[in-house]
């Protein structure tokens, strides 16, 4: 308990900015997860074209998925 609240003091400016904006980077870290996961799967891509075309191709499917998790 004691560490927690240690670290509470030593993040207090950044904990106070998280609770008063609605701002976050989970949709970024969103996209980043899902990139490093395609250069996992494609490796061996010899066409960088090929490559940035299956991250917009998944980006779009990643969108397209969350809006019906939405729905």
């Amino acid at each position: 308990m004691d560490q927690s609240i240690k670290t509470l003091k030593k993040y207090k400016k950044q904990v106070g900015n998280a609770l008063r904006y609605d701002y976050s980077n989970g949709f970024l870290e969103g996209i980043n997860s899902l990139i490093k996961k395609i250069k996992n799967t494609a490796y061996g891509y010899t066409n960088w074209h090929n490559f940035i075309n299956r991250i917009f191709l998944e980006r779009v499917w990643f969108r397209v998925k969350n809006e019906k998790e939405r729905a």
